[in-house]
């Protein structure tokens, strides 16, 4: 048995604008995509106005939180003799 290859067939015109126009409609979305605002659904909720994180001596009930900052110690007046 001796493989034949199909015969080559051109595509139609009906078939070549159906690409045309999936092309186009396919760049056309990308575009879009890619150009349109972001962000609107985080935007629809506005938060209030900014206001002070805590007040002065406040440590708990904070908007955020309080952290403690781990830092070297000063060097003595010692050692930088």
């Amino acid at each position: 048995m001796e493989f034949k290859p199909d015969p080559y067939r051109p595509i139609s015109r009906a078939r070549r604008l159906l690409i045309v126009v999936l092309a186009i409609a396919t760049a056309a979305f990308v575009v879009y995509s890619m150009t349109r605002r972001s962000g609107e659904v985080r935007n629809a909720v506005r938060h209030p106005a900014d206001v002070a994180a805590c007040k002065p001596g406040q440590t708990e009930g904070c908007v955020g939180s309080m952290t403690a900052v781990i830092a070297q110690p000063p060097q003595s007046s010692s050692a930088s003799k």
